[in-house]
């Protein structure tokens, strides 16, 4: 039998090493294939908390003496909106909002959060409700794929109350260009 050179060997077996390395390196690094349940917040405008006025805090003593008079609330003004064609949710985010600030997500995925959370905050800014979608769940994704011709994670559009999206924001926005976006989107 032919005896292998001890170069060879050792070549061989840094190989194997380095292959084993590689291999158990993917299999920390990549996804898990365990269930994270990470919460992505979905907010509506019925969710939203209604703040208190800040001159109550801050008024004088006496002049808490005096019951005041509750100021009467207006009823919220809800057009009626066409189906837009996107996921009900979104029609009724049209109802209470001139323009909404859609952004698509798969849950659990980190980089989605950080863009919900930047779209979220870019919505705020520039006066635009918020939604966030689950890419995920197949009769958000169907009727996505119907308004749209391609659908990518995470990405911000920008929906005016006539369904019309006026900004599709592929990959990472930050939340000045959602703003910027969405600011655009009311004049």
């Amino acid at each position: 039998m032919e005896k292998i050179s001890l170069p060879v060997r050792i070549f061989a077996v840094v190989i194997v090493l380095v292959g084993l390395a590689g291999m158990l390196a993917m299999r920390t690094m990549g996804p898990s294939d365990d269930p994270v349940a990470v919460p992505v917040p979905v907010k509506t405008p019925a969710q939203t908390p209604a703040k208190a006025p800040a001159k109550q805090a801050t008024q004088p003593a006496k002049s808490a003496a005096r019951p005041a008079t509750p100021a009467k609330a207006k009823p919220p003004v809800n057009p009626v909106v066409p189906p837009s064609g996107f996921p009900v949710v979104v029609d009724k985010a049209l109802r209470q909002h001139e323009v909404v600030v859609v952004s698509l997500v798969v849950p659990g995925a980190r980089v989605d959060e950080l863009a919900a959370a930047e779209a979220e905050a870019g919505a705020k800014l520039g006066g635009a409700g918020f939604l966030a979608l689950n890419v995920l769940n197949e009769g958000v994704a169907r009727s996505l794929f119907a308004k749209l011709d391609s659908v990518q994670d995470p990405s911000v559009l920008v929906v005016k109350r006539s369904g019309e999206v006026v900004v599709e924001l592929t990959g990472f926005a930050d939340r000045e260009t959602v703003a910027q976006a969405a600011a655009s989107a009311s004049s």
